[in-house]
């Protein structure tokens, strides 16, 4: 039974009782009686009805408007004014919906931008891997240095393309299921992703220290993914040395570069940060955020001693 007719059952009920009652009491059992009942009968339903319908007509208009939104782009989700006044439960009622709707374009521009930006920073990559590829078929005189050259710069470019998609499938991982924790040994793994960039310290030479040791609760992956980005981070605007402190739960990677272009909140926002490598720090640093904070953690600009960025990542053991 749908929300009109039971109501419009009760409103017939509480017309029809009393008198039913009343003329049971004073009445005479005649044709004329059970004529007169079965006409107050007729008249509590009419009644019933049409209160019934009156008292639901707001939240029907409201129904048959967000009715009407369905298959429109997010960008023209808005509800038309009520051709009425409308009570007060009823305005509320409006109120949380136009805000739900406003919170789904605002996203919808978010995701736009979002994926606009990522086309961008991933073809930037994959346009200049081809240019070196290109030029690599047409040119014969290159030499072995200068075909190493093309080709060392050429992995690079590939690195950037393989960087942004592990990190798009890093958030994907968030989005798609609850974290599933073990405990990690951090020096280990920090000692492990460390050999990955033996040969760029090498050639920029850098130092890389690290110190301590800890614990933490935590996917494995997920926050292997998450110091990648800060290490490349820190290892891309050091000058000379990258320090990387280790206590339980809590992961601290510092550098003597020109320190943060912009606070915090700005360069967690997805491709909105600042500088050159806009998609790599941009992407980087919301990755390790979002991981931090699906662990109940959090990701903080910290004060070091060497004059750079210092960036603390905070993972409960």
């Amino acid at each position: 039974m749908s929300l009109k007719a039971r109501l419009a059952l009760v409103i017939a009920l509480l017309a029809f009782l009393p008198n039913l009652v009343l003329a049971l009491f004073v009445g005479a059992a005649s044709t004329a009686f059970w004529t007169w009942l079965l006409l107050l009968a007729l008249l509590s339903a009419l009644v019933g009805i049409f209160l019934a319908q009156a008292l639901l007509h707001p939240l029907e208009e409201l129904t048959r408007a967000v009715a009407h939104l369905k298959g429109r782009p997010p960008a023209e989700l808005s509800l038309p004014r009520p051709k009425a006044e409308v009570p007060g439960e009823i305005q509320l009622l409006r109120k949380q919906i136009e805000a739900l709707l406003e919170r789904l374009k605002a996203h919808d521009r978010e995701r736009e931008a979002f994926y606009a930006a990522l086309a961008h920073d991933l073809k930037t990559p994959l346009l200049s891997a081809i240019r070196v590829l290109a030029y690599l078929q047409k040119t014969d005189a290159l030499g072995k240095e200068g075909r190493l050259t093309l080709l060392m710069e050429l992995e690079k470019e590939l690195s950037r393309a393989l960087g942004l998609l592990e990190n798009l499938l890093a958030l994907s991982r968030l989005e798609a299921r609850s974290v599933r924790t073990e405990t990690v040994n951090l020096r280990p793994l920090l000692e492990d992703l460390s050999l990955r960039y033996q040969d760029q310290i090498r050639k920029r030479g850098l130092s890389l220290i690290l110190s301590g040791s800890g614990t933490a609760r935590a996917d494995r992956w997920l926050l292997e993914r998450a110091l990648v980005n800060l290490l490349e981070n820190a290892l891309r605007h050091a000058r000379s040395l990258v320090e990387v402190r280790l206590l339980p739960g809590r992961v601290e990677v510092e550098d003597d570069g020109p320190g943060l272009e912009a606070p915090l909140e700005a360069l967690v926002q997805p491709f909105l940060s600042i500088g050159a490598h806009r998609g790599q720090a941009g992407l980087g640093l919301y990755t390790v955020a979002q991981v931090a904070q699906a662990h109940g953690g959090r990701l903080e600009a910290c004060r070091g001693s060497l004059g750079g960025a210092c960036f603390r990542l905070v993972i409960p053991p």
